[in-house]
C-alpha cells in the first residue's frame, strides 16, 4: 500500500483555536438578599447556582444571564467572564460575538487570563460573525494569557508566531510550544516533535523530534500516531522497524473509528509478514474484513485470494468470487 505522509499536516483551525478550557470552582451558596442588597461577588454566585441548577436553585439559563450581567455591570471580572461565555456559547441567548468580546475585554483588563485567551482566538480567526481579525491585539491577548499560562495559552501562542504571525517567528514560536510541551500539552507535544524535525525556529535535532513524537503517541494523539506508523515502515527520521511500524498502526486500527487505510494496512503487514513481524493470516483476516465492511476494495481482494488459495481459511471458491465481484464494484 502506498504510505501517506501526515508529518507536516497544517493545525486545523478548529483545533488551533478552540475553546478556552474550562476551570473548576469551588460550589458556594449564594447570599440572595445580600446579591438583591448589590454584592456583585454574591450576585456572581447566584448567577453560577441559576447557570449549574445548584444550592437548591433550579437551572435557568435567563436568570444566569441576569444575575451575570448585573454583577459584570458592576465590575466582577468572574461575571464579565461568564457573560461573556454565555454569549460566545450561545448558552441561553443567541450567540452574540461582539457582546461577547466586549465583556471579554472588560475581564481581561482585569487580568482575568481565560478572557485574555479567547479574545487572542477572537482576534486571530475570521470566522465569528460581526468581528474582524486584527493580529496585533491577537497576539497582545495570547501573550498576557501565555505569561500567566492561563488554560493553554501557551500552546495556542506558540502556534499563532508558527502558523498566524506573518512573517512567521519561528524562535518564539518554539519557546513557547516548548513550554507547553513540557507542560504536559499533548498537542504542543506534537507540533513542537515537527518544529524539531523540520528545524524551525532551533536546530534541527532528530533524536528531541522523535522522542516528542512518540511522547505525543503515547499521549493518544492520533496524527503521531500516524507519523510514527510512517516514519518507521519507510525509514523516514528514523531506521526502518516493520515491528514499531506495526505496533503504531495497530494502536490505530484497533480504534472503533480508524480509517481503512490503517485496517487495511494492519492487514497487509500480519499478510506479508516482515522482519520482526510474523506473517498471521488469521489475524490479517481480520482487519480486512473490517476494512470490507467499511467499503475497501484492497481489503476485499485480499479477502478473495485467502478463500481462493486457503490462507488461513479453507477454500472456497465460492467465497473468493462474491469477494471479487465486491471489490469490482467499487472501483
Amino acid at each position: 500500500m502506498t504510505m501517506r505522509n501526515y508529518y507536516f499536516a497544517a493545525p486545523l483551525l478548529a483545533a488551533l483555536f478552540g475553546s478556552a478550557p474550562a476551570f473548576a470552582e469551588p460550589i458556594i451558596c449564594p447570599d440572595i438578599p445580600a446579591a438583591e442588597e448589590g454584592s456583585a461577588s454574591d450576585q456572581y454566585f447566584v448567577g453560577k447556582a441559576y447557570d449549574e441548577g445548584y444550592c437548591g436553585i433550579a437551572a435557568d439559563k435567563k436568570e444566569a444571564e441576569h444575575w451575570y450581567r448585573t454583577a459584570a455591570e458592576h465590575g466582577h471580572a468572574l461575571a464579565q467572564y461568564e457573560l461573556a461565555e454565555t454569549y460566545f456559547t450561545g448558552d441561553g441567548v443567541a450567540v452574540d460575538y461582539p457582546e461577547a468580546k466586549k465583556w471579554y475585554q472588560q475581564a481581561a483588563s482585569h487580568g482575568h487570563g481565560l478572557s485574555q485567551l479567547r479574545l487572542g482566538f477572537l482576534n486571530a480567526e475570521a470566522h465569528f460573525p460581526g468581528l474582524t481579525t486584527n493580529y496585533t491585539e491577537a497576539e497582545n491577548w495570547f501573550a498576557k494569557a501565555a505569561e500567566q499560562n492561563a488554560g493553554d495559552a501557551r500552546f495556542r501562542l506558540g502556534n499563532f508566531y508558527n502558523n498566524y504571525k506573518q512573517p512567521p517567528d519561528f524562535e518564539k514560536g518554539y519557546y513557547w510550544l516548548k513550554l507547553a510541551a513540557e507542560g504536559g500539552h499533548r498537542v504542543a507535544m506534537f507540533d513542537l516533535a515537527r518544529v524539531l524535525l523540520e528545524g524551525k525556529g532551533t536546530a534541527i535535532n532528530i533524536k528531541d523530534g522523535v522522542a516528542w513524537m512518540t511522547k505525543a503517541a503515547e499521549a493518544d494523539i492520533l496524527q503521531a500516531q500516524m507519523s510514527l506508523a510512517e516514519m518507521y515502515a519507510i525509514g523516514k527520521y528514523t531506521a526502518k522497524n516493520p515491528a514499531e511500524s506495526l505496533k503504531w498502526t495497530l494502536r490505530i486500527a484497533n480504534k472503533p473509528t480508524a480509517s481503512v487505510f490503517y485496517l487495511a494496512m494492519a492487514g497487509d503487514l500480519f499478510f506479508e509478514g516482515k522482519e520482526g513481524v510474523p506473517r498471521n493470516y488469521p489475524t490479517a483476516r481480520k482487519y480486512y474484513e473490517r476494512a470490507a465492511e467499511k467499503g475497501d476494495a484492497h481489503a476485499l481482494e485480499q479477502l478473495a485470494r485467502m478463500y481462493e488459495e486457503g490462507l488461513g481459511v479453507g477454500k472456497s471458491p465460492a467465497r473468493a468470487t462474491e469477494y471479487r465481484k465486491k471489490a469490482t464494484a467499487l472501483k
